[in-house]
C-alpha cells in the first residue's frame, strides 16, 4: 500500500493498494459506487454489532461505558445471532442485483453471497 494526497491537510493521506485495480464493469464509476455501498454496508454492521452489545449490557444493568464495550465478548449464540444479521442485511442490501438476475432469466443463487458473509464473519 501506498499513501496519495488526500483532499484535506497534508496528514489526511489515503492508503491505496498498489497495481492495477480490478474491473467488474465497463463504466469504473459503477465499480466505485458498489466499494463504496459495500463499505457502508461493512460500518452498518459494524454499528449493529456495538448497538447489540449496548442493549446486552444495559439488560445486564450495567453502563455502557467505552471500555465495556470494548471488553464484551460475545458467546456464541450472540456471534450466531449475529452472523444471521449480517446474512439478512447483505440479502437486503444486494436484493436489487438477485432481481435484476432474475429479471433476466439468469439463474441467481446465494453461494457467492454466503461465501461473503462466511469471509466477513471470519474477519
Amino acid at each position: 500500500m501506498v499513501a496519495a494526497p488526500g483532499l484535506g491537510a497534508p496528514q489526511d493521506r489515503v492508503w491505496v493498494a498498489k497495481g492495477k485495480q480490478p474491473q467488474f464493469h465497463s463504466d469504473r464509476a459503477i465499480d466505485q459506487l458498489m466499494a463504496m455501498v459495500t463499505a457502508l454496508t461493512a460500518e452498518i454492521s459494524i454499528l449493529r454489532d456495538r448497538l447489540d452489545t449496548h442493549e446486552r449490557l444495559a439488560d445486564a444493568g450495567k453502563a455502557a461505558r467505552s471500555a465495556d464495550v470494548e471488553a464484551f465478548i460475545p458467546d456464541a449464540p450472540v456471534m450466531a445471532a449475529r452472523s444471521s444479521q449480517r446474512q439478512r442485511t447483505l440479502r437486503k442490501v444486494f436484493r436489487v442485483l438477485k432481481e435484476d438476475l432474475a429479471r433476466h432469466e439468469t439463474p441467481a443463487d446465494d453461494a457467492e453471497l454466503d461465501r461473503l458473509a462466511k469471509e466477513i464473519n471470519a474477519a
